[in-house]
């Protein structure tokens, strides 16, 4: 899923900045958000129900439907071309990399307390065991797909970042072949998998573009990810000359997709787990052209 998120990213920047221009800031709030906080400023309540970032979320989607719909074609014919083979099926190509299960498994703190980060345009954080308990303590349920599983229940999955305080957990639902890891099935409506979280130690503001901005840039990640599909992709690891580990991604039968590999990823093993900081910490929003731009600093901006 990873892959498939990765593309979405490269394509989600006109998308966005279409968007910036017309419906993302704190004068078009959806009018009962915006009745809900002035109620809040006014005393009248304290504890508006539901909650305006939930009630965001329920709104959004509709008022950039149309936007979005533009853009939907585009992604997904480009997702289409990254998914067909750069070459002929490689000899032992699930055998020529390395156990990363295994080497995990061997470490201080085991499965239940290392896992691969992945650092990029699509930070994430993948995890081969039972998720910790605690790992959502900061962090609010926003939404969940009809066949999303919940980390509490998952035996493992992947936590990906798609805005400055958003992050995407998808189930773990894969098979080893020799050293590879494949999907045991397709995906059909990517976003029916996924369960939303927002890090609630950056409360959600109805009055800052910025807050704004970060929202709706995870519902566009999110809505773009409902009208795709994904094919069986497997992976395996390898380590470059200098020790550096690599991502490749291949067809059931072994023939490499290079289009949805990127080195400029960096992986790494990590040993205690902080989603905001491994991953929100480490995103780029697609609303901002500068890249030195911190996101809690982007997100927290009253201007």
């Amino acid at each position: 899923m990873r892959f498939v998120m990765r593309r979405i990213y490269s394509s989600i920047v006109p998308v966005a900045l279409a968007l910036a221009s017309t419906s993302v800031d704190a004068a078009n709030v959806p009018e009962s958000t915006q009745l809900m906080v002035e109620r809040e400023d006014a005393g009248k309540s304290t504890a508006p129900e539901p909650f305006p970032v939930v009630e965001f979320w329920q709104i959004m989607p509709s008022k950039i439907a149309e936007d979005l719909e533009e853009f939907l074609e585009s992604v997904e014919s480009e997702l289409r071309a990254a998914l067909v083979p750069t070459g002929e099926t490689e000899a032992g190509w699930n055998t020529r990399g390395i156990d990363l299960i295994g080497h995990i498994e061997s470490l201080p703190g085991g499965i239940a307390n290392n896992g691969l980060l992945t650092l990029g345009e699509v930070p994430s954080l993948e995890l081969f065991g039972k998720i910790p308990a605690d790992i959502l303590a900061d962090w609010e349920y926003i939404q969940a797909g009809p066949k999303a599983v919940s980390p509490v229940d998952a035996k493992g999955g992947i936590f990906v970042a798609i805005s400055p305080v958003h992050v995407v957990f998808l189930e773990a639902d894969e098979i080893q072949t020799g050293k590879a890891s494949c999907m045991k099935n397709p995906i059909a409506k990517a976003s029916d998998h996924l369960t939303v979280y927002r890090y609630s130690g950056i409360p959600f503001d109805p009055a800052s573009d910025a807050s704004l901005e970060a929202e709706t840039e995870a519902i566009v990640m999110h809505s773009m990810m409902g009208g795709l599909d994904s094919p069986v992709i497997c992976s395996i690891y390898r380590r470059d000359q200098k020790g550096h580990l690599l991502n490749f991604a291949y067809t059931p039968d072994g023939r490499p997709l290079g289009l949805m590999d990127d080195a400029g990823d960096r992986l790494e093993i990590v040993s205690g787990f902080n989603l905001y900081e491994q991953l929100n910490a480490n995103y780029t929003s697609a609303f901002t052209d500068d890249e030195q731009s911190g996101p809690a600093e982007a997100v927290s901006d009253p201007s």
